[in-house]
């Protein structure tokens, strides 16, 4: 039962995920869709690993993987940035003025 819950869960998330990128609610980009890919593709693989469908569970790897690999440079962006903020705000300085 358990293993039926995470597939079905992971299932409407990767689909989920696909709905709000297609009507223009997310981007492809997005961490959002990224993490909902990744978090879908990998409950989907545990539900089908413990009914021993191992080409499901390959395929839902590669998925979740694939959406891991389009985060990445998001993720790597986003800690360069703020890096650079933090940097350009100096010891003494504020980020938000008030």
């Amino acid at each position: 039962m358990l293993a039926a819950a995470l597939g079905w869960i992971g299932t409407i998330g990767t689909i989920g995920a696909y709905l709000m990128l297609t009507r223009g609610h997310w981007h492809a980009a997005s961490l959002r869709y990224s993490a909902m890919n990744v978090i879908g593709g990998l409950l989907c693989a545990a539900g089908s690993a413990a009914y021993g469908a191992w080409p499901s569970v390959t395929a839902n790897l590669v998925w979740a993987g694939a959406a891991l690999h389009s985060a990445w440079p998001v993720l790597r962006a986003r800690r360069e940035s703020s890096i650079r903020l933090r940097d350009d705000a100096g010891p003494n300085r504020t980020l938000i003025s008030a």
